[in-house]
């Protein structure tokens, strides 16, 4: 059978950027051997729904399997699946990722969706494909939901691979300009820690599992053979979460000689002088940490073991190593009031030279402020799955804050983020010229 794997278009996304779909990727690596399978990048691409609906069409596909990551793709996936099931009825409509697992039960009942694949779908896809090629037996595969003609049925959730060396590497040769992406590893699945504004513990089953350091070197040495790599990230939630991995990690890497630098991101708390001096040796030069507040209150409340002085710390020292941090803040948080607000602004302002992401609190599906806004002391404004994207307005209001108060400490924090980066490039400047 002939399967795209589609990245959907989205209309308003407010971060964008091309990054390279990896799940779409392992699942075609899964199925590649049984079936004739494309990637459709329409959302890095540029490319509409009407243009994506053309090329499925186009290219005689029978069954479509689409990544819903996005809230914000909510609207133009629907579009997607509507626009193939008017020009050929018989192609399946396959959703899968974070929005389509916490909204299945709304998804499965609309006409132009056959199925949903449930959080991790490495098993029940291959599965449910050969069940379409014999239409039936859908009935009986873990972690699929779909709509009887009655009722919303949701089968038993599949169990998580234990043993992720199993799974065979990234399909990556499919994609198509595969050479414009920066490459991208993923060393683990699932996240240790459950913050209230992210979907990835309830996604991930509350389980963080790694794979072995020899299968990443192993994938790490042909993509520098297919092509000499020049720079890699490692998307994982947290690549340090466990400091002696990461050391050995950087160790395996030094001993490959590759001309190349590479990113991860990290946790405050993980963070010693020796761990940087490790990842530096080994080519790493920027690190992503979700510090999120400065206020010392709500750093508690959120269950991170460390201040806003240690953030100030792994900055200074992110420096001295010649590894660049990026920070990302949110306002709006659960309990804040207008002083650990302020407190936020003070650490970004201390934060000089850095690209700090700001973002306002979003109750994105499968989040813990939505799914328990009460326990957060949080009331969740009307609003549509479609308009739910980061920063476009608050879809929240607290027991301190308004919706009004949230979007004008987004526009404070964002300008104080600005005036770091801008004061320390302008300093950079006039020294240049005296040198």
């Amino acid at each position: 059978m002939r399967v795209a794997l589609i990245n959907p278009p989205v209309e308003h996304r407010y971060v964008h950027g091309i990054d390279e779909p990896l799940n779409l990727e392992y699942l075609a690596a899964q199925i590649r051997n049984k079936h004739d399978v494309l990637i459709i990048d329409s959302f890095s691409n540029g490319i509409s729904v009407k243009e994506t609906i053309d090329l499925v069409i186009g290219l005689s596909v029978d069954i479509v399997g689409i990544s819903t990551v996005f809230s914000s793709a909510y609207k133009t996936t629907k579009e997607l699946c509507e626009g193939i099931k008017t020009a050929n009825p018989g192609i399946w409509t396959i959703l899968g990722g974070n929005t389509a697992t916490f909204l299945a039960d709304k998804l499965v009942k609309l006409p132009a969706i056959d199925f949903v694949v449930r959080r991790e779908g490495d098993i029940s896809f291959p599965a449910l494909i050969e069940a379409i090629g014999q239409n039936t037996g859908w009935d009986e595969i873990q972690g699929i939901s779909y709509y009887d003609g009655l009722f919303a049925v949701h089968n038993p959730d599949q169990p998580l691979i234990q043993d992720l060396d199993l799974l065979s590497f990234p399909a990556r040769d499919l994609l198509p300009n595969s050479a414009q992406y920066p490459k991208s590893i993923l060393s683990a699945r699932g996240c240790a820690y459950g913050c209230p504004y992210c979907s990835a513990s309830a996604f991930w089953g509350n389980k963080f599992r790694m794979r072995s350091v020899e299968n990443i070197i192993d994938e790490i040495k042909l993509l520098n053979e297919r092509k000499k790599l020049t720079f890699f990230s490692f998307a994982d939630d947290c690549f340090t979460l466990i400091p002696r991995r990461a050391m050995e990690i950087c160790s395996r890497i030094k001993e490959l000689n590759l001309e190349a630098t590479w990113s991860c991101t990290g946790r405050i708390e993980t963070i010693s002088e020796g761990l940087l001096q490790a990842l530096r040796s080994a080519g790493c030069k920027s690190m992503f940490f979700g510090i999120e507040s400065g206020s010392d209150k709500i750093l508690e409340t959120l269950g991170r073991r460390y201040t806003g002085g240690e953030v100030e710390e792994v900055y200074k020292l992110c420096i001295a190593h010649d590894i660049k941090p990026y920070f990302s803040f949110i306002v709006g948080l659960p309990f804040e009031n207008r002083e650990d607000i302020s407190a936020t602004f003070e650490l970004i302002q201390k934060l000089e030279g850095v690209e700090n992401g700001v973002h306002m609190l979003t109750p994105f599906p499968g989040t813990p402020i939505l799914t328990d806004p009460d326990k957060y002391e949080i009331e969740i404004l009307p609003h549509s799955i479609e308009e739910l994207d980061i920063n476009t307005r608050s879809f929240i209001k607290t027991k301190h804050l308004s919706p009004e108060n949230i979007e004008e400490a987004f526009r404070k924090a964002l300008g104080y983020s600005f005036k770091a980066l801008r004061k320390t490039r302008v300093i950079s400047r006039i020294l240049s010229q005296i040198e």
